[in-house]
């Protein structure tokens, strides 16, 4: 068999996501859809708005066959990272045959991509000295390689403008780096920006607008954009207290972690820029919320989602040489979230077919270096529950792999 892979968070999935799905089928040669989706923290350094058992579910009930889980290691982190990690473990099933993936630009802009990604794998020298460049000049990293890009490629920055084309270029950045025999199908993404927390266009939102709508009660608004199985799962989980909706609960949580720390702590926090933990132990005694806080923090060489992911790591301790490791290694296992009974068939093969164990559940017989990653994967599940009304005790152990038909 051949299965598509989709690379996605479902936070929470919603009506661009099904199309997304349908279209994959569509436009793709394959039998299955194989979605990978993030564990509890997401890629922006937010606790996801429902845990990744449900949105399994949500996934399996939009027309995934199979659901596999990219672990909290790899998902709460920079794009390359998240990026690498997920097509990595994609080219370990076995079956995956074409990554599709949605971005703010459709087939149409395929050259250009292709003429990006070869610059950023080669490295030409004057790459390289422009990206410099624009990094002494206080840029992030982000604008910085874009600004870089466009010296040599004009038109490719107001490409790289949305997030969605950032991913997507390191999608296919990997898939290139390491010659996997993957082909890539980029989904025109439909509906209002990643980042638009207020638009709503012909029923579509971005899963950012729905987060604040659910945040905020405004039920009416968000439930004719989600499918009507993602909505009654939600409902589930909210009727359940099993919900991270509540921004005030996660702000004290991250407050305690940067009260409590010393510089010296908060210094070997992963992706820390030196000297950044300063400011932020600073600007916790002040903020009076996260959005406060990530605005005092933020600035132009770090821009917020940085910023926030730099609280995820804080609350989650995850250390930089933990963090290098993790980079350097990649994924240990693959992990199963759910599946339908063609997903279920499909799984021997990826068993057969896979260099690295495929797992059910969170223990078993694995290498020291994958027990280390479950052990993180726990805790950061027992930290997600903590910022619920009814958490749920060693969610992670006690957790089975979504089965339907």
């Amino acid at each position: 068999m051949k299965a598509a892979g989709i690379i996605a968070e479902y936070n929470p999935l919603h009506k661009g996501h099904e199309y997304h799905i349908r279209k994959s089928v569509e436009c793709a040669e394959i039998d299955a859809i194989l979605a990978l989706i993030s564990s509890n923290f997401t890629q922006r350094g937010e606790p996801a708005i429902v845990d990744k058992t449900a949105r399994a579910r949500m996934a399996l009930a939009c027309g995934a066959d199979l659901v596999l889980e990219l672990p909290c290691v790899f998902s709460c982190r920079n794009a390359g990272i998240f990026a690498d990690a997920a097509v990595d473990i994609l080219a370990a099933a076995g079956l995956v045959t074409r990554v599709s993936f949605g971005a703010e630009s459709g087939e149409e802009k395929r050259e250009l991509f292709d003429k990006a990604v070869d610059i950023l794998n080669e490295e030409p020298k004057a790459f390289t000295v422009s990206l410099k460049k624009y990094l002494r000049e206080g840029n992030s990293f982000v604008k910085a390689r874009s600004a870089a890009l466009e010296e040599m490629l004009p038109g490719v920055s107001e490409l790289l403008k949305s997030p969605n084309n950032n991913l997507a270029l390191a999608y296919i950045k990997r898939i290139r780096q390491k010659k996997y025999p993957l082909e890539t199908l980029r989904v025109r993404r439909l509906g209002p920006g990643f980042n638009d927390l207020h638009t709503v266009e012909d029923g579509l939102a971005s899963a950012s607008a729905i987060r604040e709508m659910i945040v905020r009660g405004d039920k009416e608004t968000y439930r004719p954009l989600l499918p009507e199985s993602s909505l009654n799962i939600l409902k589930e989980e909210m009727n359940g207290g099993h919900v991270a909706a509540k921004k005030d609960m996660f702000w004290r949580a991250v407050r305690t972690a940067l009260l409590r720390a010393s510089p010296e702590e908060l210094a070997d926090v992963a992706e820390m820029s030196e000297g950044f933990e300063n400011r932020m132990k600073a600007a916790a005694y002040d903020a009076v919320s996260m959005d406060d806080f990530v605005d005092r923090c933020s600035e132009k060489r770090y821009p917020r989602s940085r910023v926030q992911r730099y609280c995820a790591h804080i609350l989650l301790n995850l250390r930089h040489d933990a963090s290098q490791r993790f980079q350097k290694h990649g994924p240990a296992y693959i992990k199963v979230l759910g599946a339908n009974a063609k997903g279920r068939r499909i799984l021997k093969s990826i068993h057969d077919k896979s260099p690295i164990p495929v797992l059910s559940r969170a223990g078993g017989r694995v290498s020291p270096y994958a027990r280390e990653i479950l052990r993180f994967e726990r805790t950061a599940t027992e930290i997600w529950e903590m910022l619920t009304d009814n958490p749920r005790n060693d969610a992670e152990r006690r957790a089975v792999p979504v089965m339907c038909p």
